[in-house]
């Protein structure tokens, strides 16, 4: 399984690195001269500028270490360039997400420090680090030697870009997004408030059967919306199409829950729920609890409109205890099917015998895929001899323990 995160806005991201004139693989005594200052001013022997691309990470500079051109499972930056923050990991080998790594584990090189500071493009676009490692663990740093890192970090971009961008530019690119939320803010909120409203009198006035279920079913969706909504508002960046996680210790058993309540007709009217799996693992588990919410409510509607008659919500732990939640039902796909284009954007994705296409598959793929990928996940549909099977994978490191300072 893949060990790494990958940004929301991956493409967009891509596209801004391969534009950089600079970004090659030819170095420069600049960048040594940075490199070097760098790994004095932190107390290491090893500092590195890192690009991040699709499946790979190179280096511009290395100095105290010889590094070739990687995989990013091999990465601890493809981790930095998930925010715009420093990341400082004073002990590898005691965080959930590195004590595995081939870098950290037994057999490997014995990384145990690192501190790095993401390198931003002008378009707003993160591409790699400036960063320190270490064989023994550190303190954290102080506030003035990441301060200064950052400085340097900033130094790395000027001389990749050549001229850095206008403070002017900058204020446009911040009011433009800064409307933009506003905007959408507004128009999102006022209509959900409403609506949540009206549901919760409606619930609370409803007698018991099928109408209270489905008053419950709406209201328990808008108000996951409400929570969404709050999200991407607070979470998001406009001016580069990013979407950052608000991780936080979740309980695994109430997320599958609040998607096995969910009561709601078919694309034929007829009413559906969902089951839990009676054997399904539960666990504390460290994510986006909305995001990962909504990634599984996307495939619980896809159940309920195009699936079988019997949708089942579940979880395990695989061998090397990854997670696993699952959504099946008994709905059977074309033996012509080409899965791999379920992950396209607007594609129905060909005949299927089973279910009624309109409205597809659709988008709602696509975007779960992001999510998962955003949690250094992978997803996948397949296709069983029961039926049909909506697999999320996450990663081993975000399964049963309280966490990442």
């Amino acid at each position: 399984m893949r060990t790494y995160p990958i940004p929301f806005n991956e493409e967009a991201r891509l596209r801004s690195v391969f534009a950089v004139p600079g970004l090659t693989e030819a170095n420069s005594g600049v960048f040594d001269a940075i490199c070097d200052a760098t790994r004095k001013i932190l107390d290491c022997p090893i500092a590195h500028i890192s690009v991040v691309e699709g499946e790979t990470q190179w280096y511009k500079s290395v100095v105290g270490i010889a590094l070739d051109r990687m995989s990013k499972n091999n990465s601890f930056c493809t981790h930095t360039i998930m925010s715009g923050k420093p990341m400082v990991v004073p002990d590898l080998s005691k965080d959930p997400r590195f004590e595995t790594h081939p870098m950290v584990a037994e057999g490997g090189p014995g990384a145990r420090f690192y501190a790095g500071v993401p390198l931003v493009l002008s378009s707003g676009h993160r591409f790699g680090s400036l960063c320190v490692l270490d064989l023994v663990p550190h303190e954290a740093p102080s506030d003035h030697q990441m301060s200064i890192l950052t400085d340097l970090g900033k130094a790395v971009v000027a001389a990749l870009e050549g001229v850095p961008p206008t403070p002017v530019d900058l204020t446009k690119d911040e009011g433009a997004k800064s409307t933009f939320i506003t905007l959408i803010g507004h128009e999102l909120r006022t209509p959900l408030t409403i609506l949540f409203g009206s549901l919760r009198l409606l619930e609370a006035m409803a007698d018991r059967g099928v109408n209270a279920g489905l008053i419950s079913s709406a209201r328990k969706s808008t108000e996951h919306l409400m929570g969404l909504v709050e999200a991407i508002i607070t979470y998001s960046d406009a001016s580069t199409g990013e979407l950052s996680l608000n991780e936080q210790d979740c309980e695994l058993d109430d997320i599958l829950n609040g998607v096995a309540q969910l009561v709601l007709p078919g694309a034929n009217g007829e009413l559906k729920s969902i089951a839990l799996d009676e054997n399904a693992h539960t666990a504390s588990i460290y994510i986006d609890p909305h995001h990962i919410k909504l990634a599984l409510h996307a495939l619980a509607l896809n159940a309920i409109n195009h699936g079988g008659s019997e949708i089942t919500i579940g979880s395990r732990l695989d061998s090397a205890r990854n997670l696993e939640l699952s959504i099946t039902d008994t709905g059977t796909l074309d033996d012509n099917i080409d899965l791999a284009a379920l992950y396209e954007p607007f594609v129905v994705g060909g005949h299927i015998r089973t279910r009624d296409t309109r409205g597809g598959l659709g988008l709602g793929l696509p975007l779960t895929r992001k999510l998962v990928e955003l949690h250094g996940g992978e997803f996948e549909v397949q296709a069983t001899d029961k039926g049909t099977a909506a697999i999320v994978r996450l990663p081993a490191w975000r399964v049963g323990r309280l966490r990442i300072v």
